[in-house]
């Protein structure tokens, strides 16, 4: 009796398997930590940035601050690289001039024909000023193209050579129904005027609003500007002015060649400059050294949602707080001052700062943000990644993606050669691609200033054993009286009355047995199994039309 049973349950299995059934639980899920960078105590990483290629996302490419020497705040960008998904990374080196003693700010993008474009500022450096402003001096603006996945770089052209302006960013209209398809933006300002620069030929040539030259001015204040682009090619820049209560917006419409008259997105934020204890001019946490402003991140969706994200005072501790548009930032929903991302989560002494969004895809919005906040011995840091299914409308699921916490007092740089004050950057990475999240973060766990990477996924595949299949089948089919299959990579809806539900409650009979072995039971048992065989194939044969089922689970939110 058993391998008559044990047949049967195989084919029954083989019919299941045929047909590719299979769970999918929506959620986020960490494929695991990896060290990104293997560097001397001298060579701190801080500050990253990440971007996938959309040709390829296993191909990504990262860059950050990578020290010369820590004690008196020289740098210049290190850049990383994979081909697998962030498994194994290489460095590689971008193209110096001579002239240059070092560079900052990095921000990369990769267009969507598998170019990557990495922005950033040369810098002359002055021993005599040590310990002041003055010490590092900017030569302009440049940008790399690397047409390899970022294994080598070409030699950079220039978008300004007469300004010392930073924090600037890129971004790539990688959307093929765009007027605008394939153009790039570059936008950078600190203190200073907002400048603007783009290319229409793939980084060929490069140019500023309408015939102006490159690096031509928007504005005449911002400071640290991020750039995003909907589907139907309209460019956001977005930035706040450091300790004001504000954050501004300038739109474009044509592709950058004009822009609407200058708009502010929110009003009445709590800045953290101005808001929390500061040394020597610089704002810190208690139990920190390391300085912290706040700047603003944003990202649009397809669907014309825009949404703006930063670190916020106004609850006494440092949260993140974030602005919704669904209209591609004619107009803006809610309160001026914003909501917090996770009102459902009470992080009491812990700050939450540094804020990154951006959105996969399949429409899908992650926010990753540091926390520092008590451990059992002192104040570390992790970093956590919430999400939206929802167009931002709520942030209903969250994840903690470091598997250990990290302590920024460790081999951490002084900002300009001030021992009172450290350095771990001012952002870390963060891109998407079709449906998944890549983070790349600085950590100190090897006891230097490394980068750490992680992928995290949006879904989690598993094909269960069949008691497994028959309890969540029968289960889901039992909260409605009906249920949902994947059938061609379609959503079909299983009727409280299909001839599938015998077959499954025949299962659900059987299995429901398995723990009694008496002969009457086995039976039973054997019979259920038998007469489900043939009515299985028939009724997955009819619904799969030959294309495959595939079983739709419930998303189920995850939270640590």
């Amino acid at each position: 009796m058993p391998s008559e049973f044990d047949a049967i349950r195989s084919e029954i299995l083989s019919v299941f398997n045929r047909y590719a059934l299979f769970n999918v639980q929506s959620g986020l899920f960490p494929t695991g930590n990896r060290r990104a960078t293997f560097s001397n105590p001298v060579q701190s990483r801080s500050e990253s940035v990440i971007a996938i290629n959309p040709r390829n996302p296993d191909n990504m490419i990262g860059a950050s601050k990578k020290f010369i020497d820590p004690a008196v705040y020289l740098f210049r960008l290190g850049v990383i690289y994979t081909f697998d998904a962030g498994v194994t990374w290489h460095e590689t080196e971008l193209p110096m001039h001579q002239n240059w003693d070092g560079m900052t700010d990095p921000a990369i993008a990769f267009d969507h024909f598998g170019n990557a474009f990495l922005v950033g500022e040369p810098l002359t450096f002055h021993r005599d000023k040590i310990g002041t402003s003055g010490d590092l001096t900017g030569m302009g603006m440049v940008v790399f193209r690397s047409t390899n996945g970022g294994a080598t770089w070409e030699n950079s052209i220039p978008l300004t050579t007469d300004t010392s302006d930073d924090k600037q960013w890129v971004v790539c209209d990688n959307n093929p129904l765009s007027p605008y398809y394939g153009h790039i933006y570059v936008s950078w300002g600190a203190s200073s005027p907002l400048r603007f620069a783009r290319s229409t030929d793939h980084g060929n040539s490069w140019k500023g609003k309408g015939n102006d030259p490159s690096g031509s001015t928007l504005v005449s204040s911002s400071f640290a500007p991020e750039l995003s682009v909907s589907s139907d090619g309209t460019l956001h820049i977005l930035w706040h002015n450091d300790g004001t209560g504000e954050i501004n917006y300038l739109r474009s419409s044509d592709g950058g060649n004009s822009f609407a008259t200058l708009a502010t997105a929110v009003s009445g934020i709590r800045s953290l400059r101005g808001n929390l204890p500061a040394t020597d001019g610089w704002p810190h946490f208690d139990f920190g050294k390391f300085r912290v402003i706040t700047l603003v991140t944003d990202c649009a969706t397809s669907n014309k949602v825009l949404i703006v994200a930063w670190a916020d005072m106004r609850e006494g501790r440092s949260r993140i707080y974030y602005r919704r548009s669904i209209d591609n930032g004619v107009t803006w929903e809610g309160p001026p001052s914003g909501q917090p991302l996770l009102p459902q989560v009470s992080y009491g002494d812990t700050h939450c700062f540094h804020p990154q969004i951006i959105a996969t895809q399949t429409g899908i919005i992650g926010c990753a943000f540091y926390t520092f906040g008590p451990e059992p011995v002192r104040y570390l840091i992790r970093v956590q990644l919430a999400a939206s299914w929802d167009d931002g409308a709520t942030f209903p699921t969250f994840v903690t993606v470091t598997d250990q916490p990290w302590d920024p007092l460790i081999n951490a740089p002084l900002v300009h050669g001030d021992p009172n004050v450290h350095f771990i950057g001012e952002y870390f990475g963060l891109d998407a691609s079709e449906e998944d999240f890549a983070l790349l973060w600085t950590d100190t766990r090897t006891g230097v200033q490394e980068l750490f990477s992680d992928v995290v996924r949006t879904k989690n595949i598993t094909q269960p054993r069949l008691p497994e299949l028959v309890a969540q089948i029968f289960g889901g089919i039992a909260v409605d009286g009906g249920g949902y299959l994947i059938i061609g990579g379609k959503i079909v809806r299983l009727p409280p009355r299909s001839p599938l539900i015998k077959v499954l409650k025949a299962l659900a009979t059987a299995e429901d047995a398995s723990s009694d072995r008496s002969e009457r039971l086995d039976k039973l048992r054997l019979a259920a199994l038998k007469s489900s065989v043939k009515l299985l194939q028939h009724e997955i044969d009819n619904l799969a039309g030959g294309k495959g089922v595939a079983m739709k689970v419930r998303p189920r939110k995850v939270q640590s």
